[in-house]
């Protein structure tokens, strides 16, 4: 067993048998502070934070799935670029102690001008501890994407979406159907009128699908008619085909 593994066994164990509890107020207010300053540390690209809270043998999992440890995170922290600027807000954090650990929970609110295109997004980390004499370290930390609809393309929809309309499946021997239909004025799909969603126009044949991570890009055949759309979804393309037309309603 590697030594990663015996960190997370041994962290799955004092999961196990330690009573968690919030922290107290001091331990609180230092992992709010702390984690507030390794966030700014970020956009300065200045290491020597990072290098005394983080653990020699930490695991880091960025938003991109890039795992790794403390070296290559202290190696690859630098100032932003030329052009590109900006700030990164810890809201909603909180603590769980386990003995001499701690579980700490946040949201992230980053706002980046690249430039001067102003880009927003809003990340969730969690973050792991262990008590290190008087103070504590980083020995794990996970950030994900908290994903966001995306602001329709304006004129994306001008030649109209007729052609898009009907449904659509994935193969023959699937028993439900993707339905693609207008409402109120604006474009949807789903598997039924109920739970389907608005599909936001980012081209003629590209949308966004509401509240979801996925891209749908309708395709057409040679001779111009739309006849299958594919979804990009968590990195993977899906395709379904057309089996009927459809109207406006």
């Amino acid at each position: 067993m590697t030594a990663d593994r015996f960190l997370i066994a041994g962290l799955a164990l004092l999961c196990l048998t330690s009573p968690v509890a919030a922290a107290d107020r001091d331990d609180a207010s230092w992992f709010r502070t702390t984690t507030q300053a390794l966030v700014d540390a970020v956009t300065d690209g200045a290491p020597a934070i990072w290098d005394r809270v983080l653990d020699p043998d930490c695991i880091i999992t960025n938003e991109d799935g890039a795992v790794m440890g403390k070296a290559r995170f202290l190696e690859d922290l630098r100032p932003l670029p030329a052009g590109f600027s900006g700030d990164i807000k810890v809201r909603d954090l909180t603590v769980r102690t386990l003995g001499t650990g701690a579980v700490v929970h946040y949201w992230l609110d980053e706002r980046e001008n690249v430039f001067d295109q102003q880009l927003k997004t809003t990340y969730v980390e969690t973050d792991t501890y262990r008590r290190s004499g008087d103070t504590w370290v980083v020995v794990a930390m996970q950030v994900t994407v908290v994903p966001r609809d995306l602001e329709p393309v304006p004129n994306a929809s001008a030649g109209g979406w007729r052609e898009l309309l009907g449904e659509y499946r994935y193969d023959e021997r699937a028993t439900s159907r993707y339905r693609v239909f207008v409402r109120n004025g604006e474009l949807f799909g789903g598997s039924d009128l109920k739970s389907a969603t608005r599909l936001i126009p980012l081209a003629p044949l590209v949308f966004y699908q509401q509240g979801s991570i996925h891209l749908l890009v309708f395709v057409r055949n040679r001779s111009g008619a739309v006849t299958e759309v594919r979804e990009l979804h968590k990195y993977n393309e899906v395709r379904l085909e057309r089996v009927t037309g459809g109207r406006p309603s």
